[in-house]
């Protein structure tokens, strides 16, 4: 498999973990379906696949059989660059030690890149090595290389970094350890009120009836070069990029869901940021520990859940 090459410049200056991970593992892309696939989803199936959170095995293959790239329309059928990355992280043995999945999205005429966090997964036995910081470094890596590939520059091209994210939940620790996770590298929440994002359902239904089931999460930004690594106060973010994150993931999930599935899930969360007149839309920065009960209460399920569709409105999942 070729090995993303990774360099001390793609990672934050002041990450030791990071900087010492470079010489511990070797990141490798995963260009086909096959045992190395096979392995990689095995993994990311056992920790997403019961939340629903994860594509169908046939649709991550589809994409790397296709080349994993591509030209995508979003909602207002505007044309979006698009390449998919599936990375694995191996140590000098060879032993898996992580996946991340990760999609580049790059709107030309805009000037607009997504860099589309999908999936992060460090294996208990590999975690607090720095193997994270890497796996958050990659694909903006990656989004430089499509960014020059498309004849435009990182310095005219608002790259907008996105992940998805659980709400807080006091009694799930890994909810919160995670939200902790990426509020000490800069990343903060659209609020639910001005943007209720919802990842659309992923299960096979080509031939359901019933109504579909999206899943509310968060929506956790960080506009590459406007908001210091961490701060309270993070830099708001422009309503057009707020609205290129919802329109760039559903033009990405438009390749295995159903039209009808998308259009209602992404016209309430672009509807409501709208409504909301909010340009620029203030960030909730997001929680630097676990003892930051504060931060975490307007990031919570019972929080957030008000401002989704009236059939999410319960604070408990549903199952899907």
């Amino acid at each position: 498999m070729p090995t993303l090459e990774l360099d001390r410049g793609d990672l934050e200056p002041h990450d030791e973990k990071a900087l010492r991970s470079l010489s511990q593992f070797r990141i490798e892309r995963v260009a086909t379906s096959g045992l190395a696939f096979e392995e990689a989803y095995a993994a990311l199936f056992a920790e997403f696949g019961e939340r629903g959170e994860i594509e169908r095995r046939e649709v991550i293959s589809s994409w790397l059989d296709r080349g994993a790239s591509g030209q995508l329309f979003d909602r207002d059928e505007r044309r979006v660059d698009w390449q998919f990355h599936l990375l694995v992280a191996r140590d000098a043995a060879g032993t898996l030690a992580g996946v991340r999945d990760a999609h580049v999205t790059i709107d030309r005429e805009r000037r607009e890149c997504v860099v589309y966090l999908a999936h992060t997964l460090v294996l208990p036995e590999f975690r607090r090595g720095g193997l994270a910081s890497l796996f958050r470094a990659a694909p903006v890596a990656l989004a430089r290389r499509a960014i020059a590939e498309a004849l435009l520059t990182v310095a005219d091209t608002d790259v907008l970094v996105a992940a998805e994210m659980e709400p807080a939940e006091l009694d799930s620790p890994p909810t919160l350890v995670r939200l902790v996770a990426y509020g000490r590298t800069g990343f903060a929440a659209i609020p639910p009120f001005a943007l209720p994002y919802c990842q659309p359902d992923f299960r096979d239904r080509s031939n359901a009836t019933e109504l579909a089931r999206p899943l509310p999460l968060l929506p956790v930004v960080r506009w590459l070069g406007h908001a210091p690594p961490v701060t309270p106060s993070p830099s708001p973010l422009p309503a057009r990029l707020a609205a290129a994150y919802a329109r760039h993931l559903y033009a990405v999930f438009a390749t295995h869901c159903r039209a009808a599935d998308l259009a209602r899930p992404l016209a309430h969360a672009l509807d409501a940021l709208a409504r909301s007149a909010l340009d620029p839309v203030p960030l909730v920065p997001l929680p630097a520990s676990l003892d930051d009960a504060a931060a975490f209460a307007p990031l919570t399920r019972e929080a957030t859940l008000r401002h989704h569709l009236p059939e999410l409105a319960s604070p408990t999942p549903a199952p899907r």
